[in-house]
């Protein structure tokens, strides 16, 4: 039996697992930019000391910006660090 494979349908079927890559890191890094700016919005009830809260407040800047230039990775790896120092899940 011969199988025939068509370029084209290997070609949509990679484009579309790479959207659904992306779209997933959009999700992430959304979800935790929110989790970031609640933490800093609440940040004396979080018991996060102002200092940190205004560098998670730069870092969360700055993930905003890559996120809506569209680089994700940047994006999720700024906000990752501002989850680090404010502590938040």
């Amino acid at each position: 039996m011969r199988c025939n494979r068509n370029p084209l349908a290997g070609s949509l079927l990679a484009a579309g697992l790479v959207l659904v890559a992306t779209t997933g890191a959009l999700a992430d890094c959304q979800a935790d930019i929110d989790k970031v700016e609640n933490a800093v919005t609440h940040s004396e009830r979080e018991g996060i000391d102002i200092t940190v809260a205004e560098k998670m407040r730069a870092l969360l800047q700055e993930a905003n910006k890559e996120r809506h230039a569209g680089n994700e990775a940047k994006c999720q790896e700024l906000i990752n660090q501002a989850k680090y120092i404010g502590d938040v899940e």
